[in-house]
């Protein structure tokens, strides 16, 4: 008969084992730390790119010169025309919020240009920022229509 009494705990609590008192505990003198040496010193240690006391290698390389605003930069996404059959049935609009809404680009995406990578065989009509040669003349043989947005 099982009783409380005779269970064993599968998860027993683990015994802190305390290091650095004396030789007979098997952990004493130096506590697992080893002999003398950076590593084997009090506190916090040192940042994981630190080098031993050469040149590290952010300095050793040149710096790159000037100042680049992040402000003005043009955020475009990439859509071949394999994606956009997929996503689209016959008929549907195409533009930048139809695209955010099924999850195809980022919410931060400000331009979109179509490419020509695949097959389309319905029409869509198309609204992107810019469009490769291919990508146009596919769309419009299978009878959609593009239109450049700025």
């Amino acid at each position: 008969m099982v009783k409380l009494n005779n269970l064993s705990n599968p998860f027993p609590r683990k015994k802190k084992f305390r290091v650095g008192r004396g030789p007979g505990s098997g952990s004493g003198k130096n506590a697992g730390y080893g002999n003398k040496g950076q590593k084997s010193r009090s506190g916090r240690g040192k940042e994981s790119w630190f080098e031993g006391g050469q040149t590290p290698i952010y300095k050793r390389l040149p710096q790159l010169k000037g100042f680049k605003s992040r402000k003005n930069r043009k955020i475009m996404a990439e859509i071949n025309i394999d994606t956009l059959s997929e996503f689209f049935k016959q008929g549907d609009t195409v533009d930048i919020d139809t695209l955010k809404d099924k999850g195809i680009i980022k919410e931060r995406v400000r331009f979109v240009k179509i490419l020509g990578r695949g097959e389309i065989d319905f029409p869509l009509t198309v609204k992107a920022s810019a469009f490769s040669e291919s990508a146009k003349e596919k769309i419009e043989k299978a009878g959609g229509k593009v239109e450049v947005v700025r």
